[in-house]
């Protein structure tokens, strides 16, 4: 009977325990109500110069749901070691009252001895700003540091609950069999200029959660040409089994690099940032409910670095090889074939296939010298939709005839590098015959004399006559009439050959080109990122921010942005004689951006507007340093 009565108890003390959990979620619900306070505080005041400090802000008498995420507060001699905050959230009782908390806390290090200062930040609450108080830190040398007790979570006095009398268990830190990037590079031997696809796929195990995931650095790929391949934003996870364990894996990035040189190249390691959750160990219902918050733990991910042997393309290639390597299809199309002196005819030439369609030359065409041919105008259409880079690219040229008669346009001759084969092949378009009717000095039965002068350059023979009759008109020479249609023709010739100097110079000297488009771009940016911003896309706004200044740089020095890393693009800056402050702006406005792509929700619409004015500035400031 004691034993029954014993069990009995129990049952009941479980269903009590279980009925004060539900009573206290219950009353978890109506707290919102509370008065908000918001305060910041740190672990320790004085600290040595081997020690960190933790900033903890505290938000009492919010959930942190109404909570906007702040921006780590400035530091002056101090170092920011992470930039995504920790969080803690906990329901209290005191005095029948229940009542709940959350915070945020960022970790510092000190560059060196003295007094260093912890700047006042700013949390946004629903629709009310709180301003919290700066702080000052004193570092000494560690070997006159007061002695003080071993550091714990800065949340765990603050944040206790009632439930955990004992400290909490530990988050569990993840190691790499649970949370690891693998780099998958279609091939690791190739061609120079052929295309190898590389995939980076993120392998997690099952129960573990990610959160406020983000790029640590610029992921360089020096010695290729790169295309970034679309991804899906809102992956689903695909489980497969690896070395006897069960994970999830998704696609984080797919780029296309095409080696620029033969050797041994590398491409650096993906670096993400992140926050981990893993399965908690603890049986303890409370502990597991209560502590849910706390189990997210800092975590540094990054790639293995890919190697890819380039190799030289084999000799023997044809006259018409321009570069090009992959698999192509060419096809040529006339707008017309029969036209009047004067008038033009397009000639579209459209290569299609899957390689490197960006870098690739315009195939040669030979006409007539009958035939005034301009620069193409070139479209390119790119599919990053696949597991490869396609697409297609249209050259089209535009022929003025000036002169009557028959012609042909000789074939078009494509050549290129099969890489799969290892062979070089051509494809040869038809020859395009054209009939040319109008006015013309005299038809043209050959093309040009020997030395290449068209026939028609020539003028008939001039014929006398006897039949003089004096005239008392003033001299030509005379009359200023005369002089202005001499000179009209002259001043006429003179504008078109500095346009068509102009011309000749954008499509042989890109980086002077670059310099000169890198003005309207920058503004094109800006303008499309305010359109963004307007339309409520922070993610995109920031974006087109960061190609307005990054694309702005390449423009002016004619390199590939996209290839610099931030501390290859510091050092270049500094070469070209840029501050120290300048260049930190710079760096500022990248993070600034970095941070609204990867977390859009925790700007305000002034932070998102700063960036849009930083750049404005930052843009003409730079334009002193960068001489193209």
């Amino acid at each position: 009977m004691k034993e029954l009565a014993g069990r009995t108890l129990g049952t009941r003390s479980v269903s009590g325990a279980i009925a004060l959990l539900l009573f206290a979620l219950v009353g978890a619900s109506s707290v919102v109500a509370r008065q908000v306070d918001v305060h910041a505080s740190v672990d320790a005041t004085t600290i040595g110069t081997e020690e960190s400090v933790t900033l903890t802000i505290t938000i009492d008498g919010s959930d942190g749901s109404d909570v906007q995420v702040p921006q780590p507060p400035d530091a002056v001699g101090l170092i920011l070691l992470q930039t995504i905050p920790r969080t803690q959230q906990s329901v209290s009782i005191i005095n029948g009252e229940m009542s709940r908390s959350f915070g945020y806390s960022w970790a510092y290090r000190p560059t060196g001895q003295g007094t260093a200062r912890i700047e006042a930040s700013t949390v946004r609450v629903k629709d009310r700003e709180y301003h919290t108080q700066p702080i000052q830190v004193q570092v000494v040398p560690q070997d006159q540091r007061p002695a003080r007790a071993r550091r714990t979570d800065p949340f765990a006095g603050a944040f206790r609950s009632p439930f955990t009398p004992q400290p909490t268990e530990p988050a569990p830190e993840p190691d790499e069999s649970d949370l690891f990037i693998r780099a998958v590079p279609s091939q690791r031997s190739a061609w120079q200029n052929e295309q190898v696809v590389i995939e980076y796929r993120l392998f997690f195990r099952e129960g573990i959660q990610l959160r406020q995931s983000r790029l640590t650095d610029s992921w360089d790929a020096e010695g290729f040409w790169r295309e970034e391949l679309e991804v899906e934003t809102r992956p689903v996870p695909r489980i497969i089994i690896e070395n006897g364990l069960r994970y999830n894996t998704i696609v984080l990035k797919r780029a296309a690099v095409f080696p620029t040189r033969a050797g041994d190249l590398s491409v650096d390691p993906l670096k993400i940032e992140s926050e981990a959750m893993l399965p908690f160990g603890s049986r303890d219902p409370f502990r597991s409910l209560f502590a849910m918050q706390t189990r997210f733990t800092p975590v540094m991910l990054a790639s293995p670095e890919v190697t890819v042997a380039s190799r030289p393309l084999p000799d023997g290639a044809p006259d018409w090889f321009n570069g090009a390597v992959g698999s192509y299809a060419m096809t040529v199309k006339p707008d017309r074939t029969s036209l009047e002196v004067g008038e033009s005819m397009q000639i579209s030439v459209t290569v299609t296939g899957r390689g490197n369609l960006a870098t690739m030359d315009a195939p040669i065409l030979d006409v007539p010298a009958a035939f005034d041919v301009y620069d193409p105008d070139v479209s390119t259409l790119l599919d990053r939709s696949g597991a490869r880079l396609t697409g297609s690219k249209t050259f089209r040229y535009i022929l003025i005839p000036r002169t009557n008669g028959a012609f042909e346009i000789p074939p078009i001759t494509f050549s290129w590098f099969d890489p799969g084969a290892g062979v070089y092949r051509t494809s040869k378009s038809n020859a395009i015959p054209v009939s040319v009717t109008g006015t013309a000095t005299s038809p043209l039965s050959v093309t040009s004399t020997t030395n290449g002068m068209p026939v028609d350059d020539f003028a008939p023979l001039f014929t006398t006559s006897e039949n003089w009759v004096a005239t008392t008109r003033a001299p030509l020479h005379t009359r200023w009439w005369a002089w202005s249609l001499i000179l009209l023709p002259l001043v006429g010739m003179g504008v078109v050959q500095v346009w068509r100097r102009h011309q000749t110079r954008l499509v042989r000297d890109p980086r002077w080109a670059r310099g000169r488009r890198a003005h309207p771009l920058s503004r094109k940016h800006l303008k499309q990122a305010m359109e963004l911003l307007q339309s409520g896309n922070t993610k995109g706004y920031f974006e087109e921010v960061e190609r307005a200044v990054l694309g702005f740089i390449g423009n002016r020095l004619d390199i590939a942005e996209k290839g610099l890393t931030r501390p290859q693009l510091d050092e270049l800056l500094s070469k070209r004689g840029a501050s120290e402050s300048l260049r930190l702006r710079l760096k500022s406005l990248l993070d600034l951006c970095d941070r609204g792509r990867f977390a859009p929700a925790s700007f305000s619409p002034e932070n998102k507007e700063s960036a849009f004015d930083d750049a404005s500035e930052l843009i003409p400031d730079l334009d002193e340093y960068l001489d193209s």
